[in-house]
């Protein structure tokens, strides 16, 4: 795959995947197909290296604690067809990501545009043979502006299928959806709108962003990732915290599964700033809230 530049954004193929970059500054890597010594064939369709603006790494990619946990991802436990599990995309149990395409866009001030086309699949549904879920994203990559980077994801899901359910865990907790492993220092704080917000066992009821902050850059200096959800369903400010050892998950659907359309995508939308030094959360936001997603 060439390497394209859209002013200086630029993608090109490295390995098992697809690296953006500004200039000489590392932006994400792009896990577009599974190690070729890894056996576990789901492992693809994730964010991992990601970077912040110093070039710090700040997601991590299976853990011993959570093998299966890596760097920013989309999944859930309950995959159904006709209420029978047809695989657990979290755990990448019976579970294929197969990437179908990749595309790259230059777009004007200093953006670019990645599109990738994924099938879901799973060795119990037609052996594998053939999708039961259509993923569309549009991940869009901006400049750096002052200390900051923001990333954006429009993430479209369609079943191929008739009966076809997305659930979270199947427990109180309810996890699932858009997630990010990072990798968190002693003095991890998570605030929203202002507010401090204390990591429990369950969601938390907070904001429509959450800033995850501490001595997270060079040298043990600050810094942090901020997730913010722009959609609108009943979960979208709530939150599965953890400040330590796992990842940070803004939930949808919840425990409860809740059907795909053949005909009316869902989509889902949300955005991550990467930052270094102290963040002004009310520039940021203004940012956010001027975000096109159709």
């Amino acid at each position: 795959m060439p390497c394209l530049v859209s002013a200086q954004m630029s993608m090109k193929r490295e390995g098992d995947g697809i690296l953006i970059t500004e200039g000489d500054q590392k932006v994400a890597f792009y896990a577009k197909e599974a190690p070729a010594m890894n056996l576990d064939k789901g492992r693809a369709n994730y964010f991992h290296p990601v970077y912040l603006p110093d070039g710090t790494v700040i997601t991590e990619n299976a853990p011993e604690d959570h093998i299966h946990h890596r760097g920013i991802f989309w999944a859930w436990h309950q995959v159904l067809i006709d209420g029978t599990s047809i695989g657990d995309q979290w755990t990448l149990s019976d579970f294929i990501h197969d990437v179908k395409s990749v595309e790259f866009f230059r777009l004007p001030q200093g953006m670019a545009m990645m599109k990738t086309i994924v099938h879901w699949k799973s060795p119990k549904y037609a052996a594998g043979a053939r999708p039961f879920v259509e993923e569309k994203a549009t991940v869009s990559f901006f400049e750096q502006r002052r200390n900051y980077r923001i990333i954006q994801f429009r993430i479209q899901l369609r079943s191929q299928v008739n009966g076809l359910m997305l659930g979270g865990s199947d427990d109180s907790k309810g996890y699932g959806g858009f997630s990010a492993r990072i990798d968190l220092p002693d003095d991890v704080r998570f605030s929203s709108e202002g507010k401090k917000v204390e990591p429990h066992k369950n969601a938390v009821q907070a904001g429509k962003y959450m800033n995850v902050s501490g001595s997270m850059a060079k040298n043990g200096h600050h810094g942090g990732v901020l997730i913010y959800s722009a959609n609108s369903f009943d979960t979208s400010t709530q939150w599965i915290l953890r400040n330590k050892e796992s990842m940070q998950n803004a939930v949808w659907p919840g425990r409860e599964p809740v059907a795909l359309s053949k005909v009316t995508p869902l989509v889902l939308k949300y955005a991550v700033v990467l930052y270094t030094g102290r963040l002004n959360e009310k520039r940021v936001l203004k940012d956010l809230q001027k975000l096109e997603w159709d």
